[in-house]
């Protein structure tokens, strides 16, 4: 996927967590409002959208890209 389109792609979870893995990120998804984030420094890396979807800029924004 290039760059833009994975700024645009909404991603699951499970695909938002494995993303950060590869990133050497631990990321959980938070229960209480569903937000993603960085288990060591317990950082938001992205809020779930409706569908319970997070947003590929986000994701990668954190990533440092």
């Amino acid at each position: 996927m290039r760059y833009w389109e994975a700024c645009e792609a909404q991603v699951s979870a499970e695909d938002a967590i494995e993303e950060c893995r590869i990133h050497e990120v631990a990321a959980a998804v938070r229960e209480d409002d569903k937000a993603l984030v960085d288990e060591a420094a317990g950082e938001v890396i992205a809020h779930a959208d409706e569908e319970g979807e997070y947003y590929g800029a986000d994701i990668l924004g954190y990533l440092g890209y």
